[in-house]
């Protein structure tokens, strides 16, 4: 009763840390904190954050699915998350426009360049702290608790609509599809830094052609 009390208590923290965070930039507009010091402050606070929720992954345990890390096994499901990622991203986005005739644009990664060139230490959030903190949030705490009230089909698919949600982008298919690749190489490789891996290097790869 206690290891299932202490692991619901970090699964909340988890959560109400990721909201805090989500809310830290309306809090900051509000006292009209803009610029470096906006930004810095974003940037600080998400490290923070990410390595509370680190913190909170060691303290809750391997979940029934998961596994003890191996390099090899894992770096193979890096790669492999990373390239499928980015087939996704190019391929759905191809379909959306071709169906939808959606702009292949995404307006999140748009914001996101224009922010990094301005202040260039926002990258540290971007591309690391930021599919982090998602991986745990919408894989680890939606994903992984909806499989058993549900199904692992049923699980995917919230979570991957959430995770599309909160991105607020025009290309809501694309987030959804990308939602269900990254619940794919969590479960598959039984392991959630398997996943945060592979979304920090398609965020890295990603930004950097958009950049040149």
């Amino acid at each position: 009763m206690g290891e299932i009390m202490s692991y619901r208590t970090n699964q909340f923290f988890t959560l109400l840390a990721y909201i805090l965070l989500l809310s830290l930039g309306s809090i900051l507009t509000m006292f009209s904190i803009t610029g470096s010091a906006y930004f810095i402050t974003v940037t600080i606070a998400a490290l923070i954050v990410t390595g509370l929720m680190i913190y909170l992954v060691k303290q809750s345990g391997p979940l029934e699915f998961e596994k003890k890390a191996d390099l090899n096994h894992d770096l193979q499901w890096i790669i492999l998350g990373t390239v499928g990622a980015l087939v996704v991203q190019f391929g759905i986005g191809f379909a959306d426009k071709l169906l939808f005739h959606a702009s292949t644009d995404s307006q999140n990664t748009l914001s996101l360049l224009l922010m990094v060139k301005e202040y260039p230490y926002y990258f540290i959030y971007v591309m690391i702290a930021a599919p982090i903190m998602e991986e745990i949030i919408f894989r680890r705490v939606f994903f992984a608790n909806l499989i058993k009230p549900t199904n692992i089909y049923i699980a995917a698919i919230i979570s991957a609509l959430l995770f599309a949600f909160m991105h607020q982008d025009t290309r809501f298919l694309v987030y959804v599809f990308m939602g269900l690749w990254f619940s794919f190489v969590y479960y598959k490789s039984e392991n959630i830094y398997v996943s945060a891996g592979s979304h920090i290097l398609m965020n890295a790869i990603v930004l950097t052609l958009g950049i040149i």
